[in-house]
């Protein structure tokens, strides 16, 4: 069951309020909130995600997502600097020992 919340006008005294109710859909949320607060005016209904241990943990996986790709990038550059390192050497040489 889905959280909704919306604001509803609770008469002169209150005036318009945020609520909040537990419905399947936008019209049960809505009639709750009728019946619930006796307003028959709501404004901004919708569904409200919750704060759980899910988007923690997508915000977990897609830190290991980042430092995965940042650790590919520096291994890569690693290995490119070796062989440009060999390249280097093997110029050297050649150009020393080469036939001219």
């Amino acid at each position: 069951m889905a959280t909704w919340e919306g604001e509803a006008w609770l008469g002169s005294a209150s005036g318009r309020q945020k609520v909040r109710v537990q419905s399947n859909t936008f019209q049960g949320a809505k009639e709750q909130i009728e019946q619930i607060y006796g307003s028959t005016d709501v404004w901004n209904l919708r569904e409200v995600r919750s704060s759980s241990s899910s988007s923690s943990s997508e915000g977990v996986f897609s830190l290991l997502v980042v430092l995965f790709a940042i650790s590919l990038i520096v291994q890569f550059w690693h290995i490119a600097m070796w062989i440009i390192l060999g390249l280097l050497i093997l110029g050297v040489v050649g150009y020393i020992f080469g036939d001219d």
